[in-house]
């Protein structure tokens, strides 16, 4: 990782562990939802068409759920990704929901933060593995496996396609088709 990408990393996860309990998933989630519209965007056709898919105002894949189910469908994340990413939508999820009141503490978000699976430090004490802990570290692990997948998914960018060679109406009076080529034709009789 380059140094100032490293430098940036450091700051969002400073800022990400300073988040209150309801901040801390939205905003996880939201950079996680940034890699995928980015990696999806680096392996669509360039132009206005892929940014209306994904960034208009009624952009069939702007927002995380379908983006995560579209990256998976193209490969372009793995198995593992796409199950941590839905453990920490559902999880974003419940917080922005519900009005007030919700914390780690709660029996469910606990239940979801024990269920990611990204491994946890070395030798860190069971106490310390708390289940925001558990979230933290999913979103980093998460990040950083998705932060240059744009730079590497750009690398199989789809290009427009010329899938009909001439649809060019022909008289055959005047111009028989060649020889040996599947030829479609409309009969028209003279009076």
């Amino acid at each position: 990782m380059l140094v100032e990408h490293a430098v940036d990393l450091g700051e969002f996860v400073t800022e990400l562990q300073s988040e209150t309990d309801r901040g801390l998933p939205l905003v996880g989630a939201a950079l996680i939802d940034e890699k995928l519209s980015k990696t999806l965007e680096s392996f669509f056709v360039g132009g206005k068409s892929t940014k209306n898919l994904l960034f208009g105002a009624n952009a069939p894949i702007g927002d995380l759920s379908s983006r995560v189910e579209l990256c998976l469908s193209l490969g372009l994340i793995d198995q593992f990704e796409y199950q941590e990413i839905q453990i920490i939508r559902k999880i974003r999820n419940q917080f922005a929901h519900l009005r007030h009141g919700l914390t780690f503490d709660d029996e469910k978000i606990k239940g979801l933060c024990t269920s990611l699976k990204s491994p946890l430090p070395d030798g860190m004490p069971k106490e310390r593995q708390t289940a925001r802990f558990r979230l933290i570290n999913a979103i980093v692990c998460i990040v950083l496996r998705l932060f240059y997948r744009p730079e590497w998914v750009a690398k199989e960018q789809r290009v427009p396609k010329q899938w009909v060679p001439d649809s060019t109406w022909y008289n055959t009076n005047d111009t028989p088709p060649p020889e040996n080529a599947g030829f479609v034709g409309l009969v028209s009789k003279s009076l």
